[in-house]
This record gives C-alpha cells, structure tokens and sequence, in this order.
C-alpha cells in the first residue's frame, strides 16, 4: 500500500491455521503424534510487515519485521520400552598386584517400561537443560549429536534494515549496491525435564546478527 506516492510504502501480511508450519521461512514443524499413533497438526501463525522508502531515484531503504509462532501439542499417555545392553568383560589373569585375577562378566540386558510419559510438541516436561551447551562436533562432516535438549520452537522473529543503492541506470543496465542488518531470536517452549523438583521449567534462547553486502548488475 503506498502511504506516499513514490516515496513511502508499507506491506502488512499474515496467515494463520492448523499444520502450515512448512510454509514459513523457519520451516517450523506441520505434525506430532499423539500417544494413539495418530497425527495431531500443531497451530501456527506467521506474519511479516513492512516499509520501503524511496528518498531518491537512486536510493531505496527498506525495513522489515516477520515472526511464526507454534502452539504447544502436547500430550500424555505415551507407553515406552527401552532395551539396554551391556557387552561382556572378559576375565583377566592373575597379576602380582590381582593375585586372584578379576572372573568373567558376562553381558546383560535391561529393559525398562516408561508408562503414562508426557511427549508431543512444546510439552511441558521436555528437557532443556543441554540447550546452552556446545558439544564437539562428530567428524570433519558432521556436527555434535547433542542431548538434553528438545528446543521446540515457540517463536521465531527477525527484524532486518537496509539499503539499495543504483549508482548507475542507463542504456547499458543497472548498477545497484546494497548492506543489510538483520538481528534474529528464537525462543523455545519451556520444559521441566532436567530440572530438579521445584525448579523452574527452562526454555532456550538462541539470538544471531546478520550483516550482507551485495554489488549486483542487471541485463538491459
């Protein structure tokens, strides 16, 4: 919509429902399952505003605001089992400090039943608690496979300014360079996994500051 003619445009847009979080920049998840296998579509809502200024020909300045939102879906009643296994240690000789050497432990195996859990998406007993920690990276291809933390987003924001500016238009076709600033945060549903009794539920945070530069030429 143009606020001044030439000069002074301003854009507003959203949309908001059930399992459209793939249409989003952040990709925010569509689905979770709920404890009878089925498929629950969690709620988002995402919207971008805008202003573009026009000051000159030659300059264009731009400022935008976008965000997504994802609802909580969680749920209890989630049933599950857990197979631990524990390989053999071999027995060892005697020695002049073990005269009696150390005998066979033979391998055994756990298995545990976790009846009534509390899953889904956002839900409130996700654990948090290895949100903030960095771990090493796997290989020289692959990162750290992390642990202790959920992080299922609750909302994702980025507000960015910038620039274009044409040092030439002609004939010959268009000469423009621009430098853009965006500052992005993510917040995640908290969860009280992690957290001893009485403590307070945690949801991570992560903040990042972008900055580009762009010199681009167009075809006549």
């Amino acid at each position: 919509m143009p606020v001044i003619k030439d000069k002074v445009d301003f854009g507003l847009k959203g949309v908001a429902g059930d399992g459209i979080g793939r249409y989003g920049s952040a990709q925010l998840a569509d689905a979770t399952a709920r404890p009878d296998g089925t498929l629950s579509l969690i709620r988002t809502a995402h919207g971008l505003a805008k202003i573009e200024l026009h000051p000159t020909p030659k300059l264009d300045i731009y400022g935008y605001w976008g965000l997504e939102y994802a609802w909580r879906a969680g749920y209890q009643g989630y049933n599950a089992v857990t197979v631990t296994k524990t390989a053999a240690i071999p027995p060892t000789p005697p020695t002049a400090t073990n005269p009696a050497g150390t005998p066979l432990i033979p391998a055994t195996t756990t298995t545990t039943f976790s009846l009534n859990g509390i899953g889904g998406y956002g839900n409130v007993a996700a654990n948090n608690s290895g949100c903030a920690t960095e771990g090493v990276p796997i290989n020289d291809f692959n990162p750290s496979s992390g642990s202790n933390c959920a992080g299922d987003i609750r909302i994702i924001q980025e507000g960015t300014l910038g620039f274009w500016y044409k040092f030439y238009q002609g004939p010959k076709g268009r000469f423009q360079f621009g430098v853009q600033y965006s500052y992005i945060t993510k917040n995640a549903w908290s969860g009280t996994g992690g957290v001893p009794a009485g403590g307070l539920a945690i949801g991570s945070k992560a903040v990042d500051n972008m900055i580009f530069t762009s010199l681009r030429y167009y075809i006549p």
